[in-house]
C-alpha cells in the first residue's frame, strides 16, 4: 500500500478503504454527480445513482471470482491547475478461484481527475486503461 501524506494520497487511501467496504453511499460519496467514466470501449456521463445501482452486481461478480480487496500499487499526482489534480494509479487484484483452487493476479491502471476546489474533493473523471472484463476473460479468471 502506498504511504504518502499529500491530500490526494489521503483521498485515494479513503477511496481504497471505502471501495472494500459494504456501504454503497460511502463508496459513491467521493464522485461528482454526474462524473465521466472512460475506458477502452468509450466515454459516458454517469449519474451517481446509476453508479450506486451497479456496484452490488460488480461486487457479487468479483466475490464469485474470489477477488480480494484491491491493493493500490502506485499513485502519481499531477497538479493541472489550482483546482484539478490528475492521479494516475495502478491496482493489484488477487483472485482465488474456488472451483479450481488456482490463483490469479491482475494489474490494472486507472486515472482520476479530482476536483479539489471544494472542501470535499470529488472525482469528476474516472478512466480505466484496460477492459477489465476482457483481461479477466483472457486470463481465464472469468468464463465467457
Amino acid at each position: 500500500m502506498i504511504q504518502s501524506e499529500s491530500a490526494i494520497a489521503r483521498f485515494i487511501q479513503l477511496f481504497v478503504q471505502r471501495s472494500s467496504g459494504e456501504s454503497i453511499p460511502e463508496q459513491v460519496s467521493q464522485f461528482a454527480d454526474p462524473f465521466i467514466s472512460a475506458d477502452p470501449n468509450g466515454t459516458r456521463c454517469v449519474r451517481v445513482d446509476d453508479f450506486a445501482a451497479a456496484l452490488p452486481r460488480r461486487k457479487l461478480l468479483f466475490d464469485r471470482l474470489g477477488c480480494k480487496p484491491a491493493v493500490l500499487v502506485s499513485l502519481h499526482e499531477t497538479q493541472l491547475d489550482a483546482r484539478y489534480v490528475l492521479a494516475k494509479t495502478t491496482w493489484r487484484f488477487d483472485f482465488a478461484r474456488a472451483n479450481s483452487g488456482e490463483a490469479g493476479q491482475v494489474l490494472a491502471d486507472s486515472t482520476f481527475l479530482i476536483d479539489t476546489g471544494e472542501e470535499e474533493f470529488k472525482i469528476v473523471m474516472y478512466m480505466t486503461h484496460q477492459d477489465v472484463m476482457q483481461v479477466l476473460r483472457d486470463r481465464g479468471i472469468l468464463q465467457s
